[in-house]
């Protein structure tokens, strides 16, 4: 992958204009996040970006002649090295409101990557979350702050429809459809019913534990269908 640039001008040609060409065999998910950076890039630098694919020789000999040009300046950029994709996620430190309940809006700032993308699941695969063999009434409490969660970080409505179960009401059932894809691989169980995410809601869930990986797992997954799939999209 690499990225020219030029400085503008009232010329014709690629002046004033940011140009990333990548190799045409990566896997999908590198293509979008190829356009997210680029349409992050171009509202930054106020320039338009091209993205381009190539077959990786030609992108083998554009490096090769770069870095022979006196006239070029040339930066590589390593990835920076993951965890353990098969380790759980290290858990956000749990905050609180002067009234002793947890203050899920302001416990997470950012997003580590998602088990979809490569990134380390939330929950081990020692202990996933799965549906409950012997459905029963969630406890009200912890039933109310997973709803209460739930609103706090992404604005979406959740409630109970059955026992054990909590259904989270979406903008569309694609974004319902994507999310409960991208909720599984990170080992906990969930199901689609239209327009609606259903996820387990156990009745022996624990505050630090179950509560807050249900929590983490949709609003992790609501930040990425928000920013970098539907953003993503309307940069097109």
């Amino acid at each position: 992958m690499t990225a020219t640039h030029g400085e503008p001008s009232d010329g014709e040609g690629m002046a004033g204009r940011l140009v990333l060409v990548i190799d045409a065999t990566v896997p999908a998910a590198v293509h979008q996040a190829s356009a997210t950076l680029a349409a992050r890039l171009a509202d930054e630098a106020g320039l338009p970006v091209t993205v381009a694919t190539a077959p990786v020789d030609r992108l083998d000999a554009l490096r090769d002649s770069l870095g022979r040009d006196a006239d070029v300046r040339r930066r590589e950029y390593a990835p920076t090295p993951r965890a353990d994709a098969s380790q759980p996620m290290s858990s956000a430190p749990f905050l609180w409101r002067r009234d002793g309940r947890p203050d899920w809006g302001s416990m997470w700032t950012t997003f580590c990557e998602l088990a979809l993308y490569g990134g380390p699941p939330q929950r081990g695969p020692e202990s996933p979350l799965r549906a409950p063999t012997n459905p029963a009434d969630s406890g009200r409490e912890m039933l109310a702050e997973m709803q209460r969660g739930i609103w706090e970080t992404t604005g979406l409505y959740a409630e109970s429809i059955e026992p054990g179960w909590l259904a989270v009401t979406c903008e569309s059932p694609t974004m319902a459809a994507w999310m409960c894809a991208a909720i599984i691989l990170e080992n906990v169980d969930a199901r689609v019913e239209e327009e609606r995410l259903v996820l387990p809601a156990g009745p022996d869930y624990q505050l630090k534990d179950e509560v807050k990986s249900i929590i983490t797992v949709v609003a992790k997954t609501h930040h990425y269908w928000q920013a970098h799939v539907t953003g993503a999209a309307e940069h097109r």
